[in-house]
């Protein structure tokens, strides 16, 4: 059943006791500004969302650089030749060259200079992981990229090392070349450093972690693994659970639902658009809930998309449970250290650690989000192994989660039978 935006929005939750609020945040005409949200504060922070080209991730285990597709970034992998940087000047053979895109499911684990489809286990798609001492990622791949401005570069990463990349580009013709150096480590609390490739300059654009549940932006979707394009949707912050449940939002309840850790879980889909009467609808049965970082769990759902006339997206959001029953102390927590073999050809054991003995529940998705296989375990105190089998799940590249109800940590795992 389709609710018609045109039409005012009446529901008796209005009438509840309970924390409700209605609420909306503006994008401006043509989704020109990302907004970064906060369930419990309202909207954060706005940045204009084409203020970045490319952003380097904040974690010292990830060598992952997403690129700015949303707004029209395009990355192509032309050669795996280092020594050829200087001589590549024009784009004549771009029909050869191979696009890679983002993970539209996750903030690290597929981004697009981390195209894997080549390399081994050691391989980051840019770069080979050296090993120790240095335990650096040294550059082995030139792409080209179209920027925002439309002006081309050709891009070598040369290393990352102790949180630092060090980024190469020039101008086709070989009249600008320079090679910007980003510590990540500087950014403290943030996710990712940003750089803006058509001014040159090293951007700060993103709040605190702590301090954003969502970010309203332009993004770029795999559809099926047959195409890509952009859409103006929700992304959720690392350590942001939803659960999405299709029922009316007076009927819908969290209690028994799948709690996803997936970047795009509310996405872009809660709205479609009527091309016979040129007008956006959404679905007045569809429901999320959210369980933020501080473990507090609220419903949401989403009431008007004016398009990008104004870019304004209206939603209600309520708090139905606040904090868990059992807040998890600090020296509770589980790390998944590994995942070996990774690639493989079926099975492979997950490596990780608990501060206690607990449930813990493996979940394995495709990159668009579709369970492919879960299990449960007991674990002990200290050092833990569990195996899972994937051998009749098809080969590609897939996110495994491992959980205990409150927390949850998420790897890669590649897998070519």
């Amino acid at each position: 059943m389709k609710q018609v935006f045109t039409l005012v929005f009446i529901g008796l939750s209005f009438f509840s006791f309970a924390q409700i609020t209605e609420d909306s945040v503006v994008m401006q005409p043509n989704y020109t500004n990302d907004i970064f949200y906060s369930l419990k504060d309202g909207e954060v922070s706005e940045y204009s969302g084409s203020s970045w080209t490319v952003a380097f991730y904040n974690k010292s285990q990830s060598a992952a650089i997403m690129i700015n597709g949303g707004r029209g970034v395009e990355l192509w992998n032309v050669t795996d030749d280092i020594t050829q940087f200087s001589n590549i000047t024009d784009t004549v053979g771009m029909s050869t060259w191979s696009p890679l895109y983002d993970s539209d499911t996750t903030w690290d684990a597929y981004s697009a200079f981390e195209d894997e489809s080549l390399g081994g286990p050691a391989n980051y798609g840019w770069g080979e992981y050296t090993g120790p001492p240095l335990h650096s990622v040294d550059g082995s791949r030139i792409f080209v990229l179209k920027t925002i401005n439309n002006t081309y570069y050709k891009v070598f990463v040369v290393k990352k090392v102790a949180g630092v990349f060090t980024y190469r580009y020039a101008s086709l013709d070989n009249s600008f070349d320079t090679t910007m150096v980003v510590s990540v480590p500087d950014y403290l609390n943030k996710s990712y450093a940003y750089l803006n490739m058509d001014n040159h300059t090293l951007q700060d654009r993103e709040p605190d972690h702590s301090d954003w549940d969502f970010e309203f932006t332009k993004y770029i979707v795999d559809y099926q693994g047959i195409a890509y394009y952009p859409v103006t949707g929700v992304i959720s912050n690392e350590g942001v659970q939803i659960a999405e449940v299709l029922e009316l939002p007076a009927n819908a309840n969290y209690v028994g639902a799948t709690f996803k850790s997936l970047k795009s879980v509310i996405g872009s889909d809660w709205k479609t658009f009527d091309q016979m009467n040129n007008q956006f609808t959404l679905s007045d049965s569809l429901t999320f809930f959210v369980r933020t970082e501080a473990q507090d769990i609220y419903k949401l759902y989403f009431t008007g998309f004016e398009g990008g006339a104004s870019g304004k997206i209206k939603f209600t959001k309520e708090l139905v449970a606040s904090g868990p029953t059992a807040i998890r102390e600090n020296n509770e927590s589980i790390d998944l250290h590994k995942i070996y073999p990774n690639p493989t050809t079926g099975s492979a054991d997950l490596i990780f650690s608990s501060e206690k003995s607990e449930a813990m529940n493996v979940r394995v998705y495709s990159l668009v989000g579709n369970l492919v296989f879960q299990a449960n375990t007991q674990t002990n105190l200290g050092l833990n192994s569990v195996r899972i089998n994937l051998g009749e799940v098809e080969n590609g590249i897939y996110l495994v989660q491992l959980g205990n109800g409150i927390q949850t940590t998420t790897q890669k795992l590649v897998l070519n039978k």
